[in-house]
């Protein structure tokens, strides 16, 4: 067997087999007694729960409203990032002087300014997106800065030449030059985004799937299964999200070095 299609088949059966390992030594510890129940249900109560869930409106109900306020507060963060990002990478001063308030506010976690957001807004989508972009924004801008710079002074100055300038140059020029860093900014944003949608629903009581393990947890034992089944779904919307992404950067930028480097590993 050659390399390319050992690595094509451990690709696709070990993630699925190691998924399998976990539910599986999950039922034994929990079945055995070694995870008590009264804090870890079965693995089978567990999917049999989501399965459940599945068929009702509420689970798709939750899903929707976690989704709908990652996709506003990843869309704000893109704009806004791409916007002040810029704006930074082309005035070295500006940069100099953003550059010790981005970093504290970097290094604020989203989760501290919660009850005064709360306060402020409530809990509400607006609550959610305001987090959401408040943590997702300083890693893209960051990204958007690095890549702006990382343009050939060359290439900037020929489309100068020809006269390409303002909001055409940006997207013709500067935007497919610092694609790689983009693409990688918001990658990193997707991630934190959900993190805090759902951090968000369950500290601060908006509706998402995230006050869905709030309420199940404040229910007792009983709903265990369910706090564990709407964990699991936050957990599966992680991986579909991250995974997408990961599909889109390799079609978008099939064309960059660093994909046909990919690429020619895979066929080596």
């Amino acid at each position: 067997m050659s390399t390319a299609r050992r690595l094509a088949w451990t690709s696709w059966v070990l993630p699925p087999l190691a998924v399998l390992i976990v539910l599986v030594l999950w039922e034994v510890l929990t079945a055995t007694e070694v995870l008590r129940r009264s804090q870890f249900p079965t693995m089978t109560a567990t999917i049999s729960q989501l399965g459940h869930e599945l068929g009702t409106g509420d689970l798709w109900s939750a899903i929707g409203k976690t989704l709908l306020a990652w996709l506003i507060g990843m869309v704000i963060t893109v704009v806004v990032g791409l916007v002040v990002g810029t704006a930074l990478a082309f005035n070295d001063f500006a940069a100099r002087s953003a550059a010790p308030v981005i970093e504290i506010l970097k290094a604020i976690p989203a989760i501290a300014i919660l009850p005064l957001v709360i306060l402020t807004l409530g809990s509400n989508m607006t609550m959610k997106v305001f987090l959401i972009c408040f943590a997702a924004l300083w890693p893209f801008v960051i990204q958007v800065i690095y890549g702006v710079r990382s343009m050939d002074p060359v290439v900037l100055d020929t489309a100068k030449a020809l006269g390409i300038g303002g909001i055409r140059r940006f997207f013709t020029v500067t935007v497919p030059t610092a694609s790689p860093y983009l693409v990688t900014g918001v990658r990193i944003a997707s991630a934190q985004a959900l993190i805090l949608a759902i951090i968000s629903e369950i500290v601060g009581g908006a509706d998402g799937v995230g006050r869905q393990i709030l309420l199940a947890e404040n229910t007792g034992i009983d709903a265990y299964p369910k706090m564990y089944a709407y964990i699991l779904v936050a957990g599966i919307l992680g991986v579909l999200l991250t995974g997408t992404f990961f599909l889109v950067e390799r079609r978008a930028m099939h064309w960059h070095e660093s994909q046909r480097s990919i690429r020619e590993g895979n066929n080596a």
